[in-house]
């Protein structure tokens, strides 16, 4: 924290900031803010009193009060230009105290020669504006009291002087304690209609920092159900990348090592994202792994999971699912097959090597829990080497700039050919001029959904 901020915390703290403090010290900071807006203008009384009193010492000649109201002045003065500053901030209850103390006895200084129980009575007054501790306002007042009856000659030292008039006296000690009466009050006063609504937004601020710490840890689960990274194959390359929206995405991916030249990969989106689209996507997961041996059936896999999906969850709540199967047989000179199956989910990019051209595979049937009659198409594709195969959520396509359009699929296809122009590019570097184009497209614009995406080449 800076020199400014720290002076503003002093100055007015927000309640959002005491919250998180122990009861005790919020209470204080509370006061001590209170305390620096009075002060402040205790200051600047004092810097306008000062000047007449060292004009009255200096004409009477009474050199000793002229020397203390002038270490007055230049003290006003200085926490004045000291506002601003760090030492002021950090030091600032004990500097309160001690100008209060010297205040009184510059107040018994400015009476000497006159009556000491007007100016007195003054002082109480004075108090019943700061909230100190209660040993603090003690000493303040037992202090103001004992200066106040104590005789004291012209030249302020202690003399044989009669104390002042015993009604003085009482009118002084009722009036101090009055005002200390009051003093205590209004600070317990105003200590519990602070601490009423303190208690209440600490334990919101409790229940925050809690769903916080859930939030967390369901972020931490979630991420270590995604691969911590992709099987190492002779005849396939991968890559991917996912970027939650929230601490909590709806986005899914994950690879299913079936036999030494077949893999699954499966790739799903549920609507929205938080807390309620990782629960599902658990359950999902949970589901796919359950049914790993049957990976090689992509229909079976999707009506399986559509039947789930609708037993276990409102009819707002979908799921977009693709489970896609790479098969590779007769060696480092065979061929490849990619065989898939999608529900609502956005189909997958084909980029032929040989060509140069795209073609989208897999379109068609709704999302899975949705009332609507799913009937899961089956489609195949022969895979040729350094053929791409790009998968991705729609949260890539319809990722937004600051114009309002659209990232797009002809977008993601150019960022595609200009990458695999070469014929070299690998799969991570396919997959980083992907996210590298969105991210020049985007901008600082903010993230509305969960993107998710996965490269495969053919080696």
């Amino acid at each position: 924290m800076g020199a400014w901020d720290s002076i503003e915390a002093v100055k007015s703290p927000l309640l959002d900031d005491l919250v998180l403090l122990p009861e005790t010290l919020a209470v204080q900071r509370h006061f001590d803010a209170r305390n620096y807006r009075f002060f402040r203008w205790l200051l600047g009384i004092d810097l306008i009193l000062c000047l007449p009193a060292i004009g009255v010492a200096l004409s009477s000649s009474r050199f000793v009060s002229l020397a203390i109201f002038i270490a007055g002045l230049l003290l006003t003065m200085g926490l004045i230009a000291a506002r601003q500053t760090q030492v002021y901030e950090k030091w600032f209850r004990q500097i309160l105290l001690c100008y209060l103390f010297f205040g009184i006895f510059i107040c018994r200084l400015a009476s000497l020669g006159g009556s000491v129980i007007p100016l007195f009575i003054f002082i109480p007054l004075v108090l019943l504006f700061f909230r100190l501790r209660l040993s603090e306002e003690l000493m303040l007042f037992g202090t103001a009291w004992t200066i106040a009856v104590l005789p004291l000659s012209s030249e302020g030292w202690p003399s044989g002087a009669a104390l002042p008039a015993f009604g003085a006296v009482a009118a002084l000690t009722v009036t101090m304690g009055f005002c200390l009466a009051g003093t205590i009050l209004f600070t317990q006063i105003d200590r519990r209609r602070f601490l009423a609504g303190w208690r209440k937004e600490h334990n919101r601020a409790r229940e925050r920092e809690r769903m916080r710490e859930e939030i967390d840890t369901a972020r931490r689960i979630q991420l270590s159900m995604l691969p911590q990274a992709a099987p190492s194959l002779s005849w396939l390359e991968l890559a991917a990348a996912s970027l939650p929206a929230t601490e909590v995405g709806g986005d899914y991916y994950e690879y299913f090592r079936l036999a030494p030249g077949k893999l699954a990969l499966v790739i799903g989106d549920v609507a929205g994202h938080g807390l309620a689209s990782g629960l599902l996507l658990s359950g999902v997961r949970s589901c796919l792994y359950l049914l790993e041996d049957q990976l090689t059936e992509p229909l079976t896999i999707l009506e399986r999971l559509n039947h789930m999906v609708r037993r276990t969850t409102d009819k707002r709540t979908y799921v977009t699912l693709l489970c896609a199967v790479l098969e590779h047989e007769g060696g480092n000179g065979g061929s490849s097959m990619l065989t898939l199956a999608a529900a609502g989910h956005p189909p997958v990019l084909h980029y032929s090597a040989r060509t140069g051209r795209f073609a989208e595979i897999g379109a068609g049937a709704p999302p899975l829990g949705t009332a609507l009659d799913a009937r899961f198409e089956l489609r195949s594709c022969p895979l040729l080497p350094r053929d791409l195969l790009v998968f991705y959520t729609d949260g890539l396509v319809e990722a937004r700039n600051a114009q309002g359009q659209d990232y797009g699929d002809a977008r993601v296809q150019r960022a595609v050919a200009r990458a695999a122009g070469t014929g070299s590019a690998s799969a991570r570097e396919i997959r980083d001029a992907i996210l590298g184009d969105l991210s020049n497209f985007k901008g600082d614009e903010e993230q509305g959904d969960d993107i998710t995406l996965v490269v495969a080449r053919v080696r």
